[in-house]
């Protein structure tokens, strides 16, 4: 193998080794920090900082997470700017589920929008889907502590 052919290989390799290394501890600290972020604006302000720092995925979830924090944002903005938060946290929210509808973390992301939206945002048709969705398939959630929060959220928050 040439020197030239070898320097790429092993960038490549660098490179998704340390991307990877990124998003998983993104998504591990996002999975714990989720919850509170909805209900602390400094806890939530902190990830909207860091998602705005990253203009695209290559894990849908990491979208739908930044979907979610948008959706927080709004609860924390100005009235003026609440409904532009919700749109652009709809459409990273739904983008993610284009690329991945059968990932249950990012239909209980939704979900979990879906059930604290007033109804008069029209961003809730799709409750009842994603509850019958995740309840189906929580058993993929292999964090246990995970899958209880789900769990435990799925019974203190029903669908009309």
């Amino acid at each position: 193998m040439s020197y030239p052919l070898l320097f790429i290989f092993l960038s490549f390799f660098c490179f998704e080794t340390i991307t990877g290394s990124i998003g998983t501890i993104v998504l591990d600290d996002i999975r714990k920090e989720y919850p509170k972020a909805m209900e602390d604006k400094s806890i939530c302000l902190k990830w909207f900082d860091l998602f705005e720092k990253q203009n695209s995925f290559s894990e849908p979830l990491l979208e739908a997470y930044k979907g979610g924090i948008y959706m927080g944002m709004a609860k924390f903005a100005v009235v003026a700017k609440k409904v532009t938060f919700v749109n652009k946290g709809k459409a990273f929210i739904e983008a993610a589920i284009l690329r991945d509808k059968n990932n249950v973390e990012i239909r209980f992301i939704r979900f979990s929008v879906q059930t604290k939206l007033p109804p008069a945002l029209g961003y809730n048709k799709n409750k009842t889907e994603d509850r019958n969705f995740i309840s189906n398939n929580i058993a993929s959630i292999k964090n246990e502590a995970f899958r209880n929060e789900i769990l435990k959220y799925l019974k203190t928050n029903s669908t009309p």
